[in-house]
């Protein structure tokens, strides 16, 4: 049965897992795990280095005014929601960090590549088949999971607070025209993360291996 899955990466990883875990050829499946463990280290690089970025833009917003072009404050929700990214951002850095020493620990130990696999898998009693165990699978996405809530909270956050500037305010009374620079900048804005957000949809269905996507 077919389905599409925003994070192919994660179906995707389960399947290498489950060819890695099953294979009988021992020199074919301490192949296998290295290749999982070099590219895990190469992805949880990426992200850390992603994330750090990511953490200094949401810090340096702290520096934003806190009085809108309208005269109104800014809402409370866009800070809230600022400070929140910037956590996860940091957690995003500390969790990539401490499995990048995880993986590097366990692969200086001599059998370091059997305890790779005995921390992926778990056998399975009706047919003696190892599958993942999806906690740990899913765990090692959880920096990536933190990069993207991060993500989504400064994008929300920042909508937010530029649609507040376009309302009425005490330097924009009711009456005046609305339809001014700050209005055009909120609808501009939206109308290019719209976009964005299709064409990231777009892009992730395309690389989907379920081929949801037909053109």
């Amino acid at each position: 049965m077919r389905h599409f899955n925003f994070f192919e990466g994660t179906s995707t990883g389960c399947d290498t897992i489950i060819q890695m875990l099953n294979e009988d050829d021992k020199e074919v499946k301490d192949e296998m795990t290295k290749n999982w463990r070099n590219h895990k280290l190469e992805e949880l690089k990426f992200v850390g280095t992603l994330g750090a970025l990511l953490a200094s833009c949401l810090s340096s917003t702290s520096s934003w005014p806190d009085v809108l072009p309208n005269g109104k404050s800014k809402p409370w929700l866009v800070r809230a929601m600022l400070y929140s990214g910037l956590i996860l951002a940091l957690f995003s850095v500390l969790v990539a960090g401490i499995q990048s020493m995880r993986l590097h620990r366990l692969s200086a130990h001599p059998d370091g590549l059997e305890l790779i696999r005995h921390s992926l898998g778990r056998r399975r009693r009706s047919d003696n088949k190892a599958l993942p165990s999806w906690l740990h699978v899913y765990a090692w996405e959880f920096s990536l999971a933190f990069l993207v809530l991060a993500v989504l909270f400064m994008v929300v956050a920042t909508t937010i607070l530029i649609w507040a500037g376009a309302r009425y305010g005490p330097w924009k009374p009711e009456g005046t025209n609305w339809w001014e620079g700050n209005a055009k900048m909120a609808v501009l804005f939206t109308s290019i993360l719209g976009l964005a957000v299709v064409f990231l949809i777009l892009s992730q269905g395309a690389l989907s291996k379920s081929n949801f996507f037909r053109i």
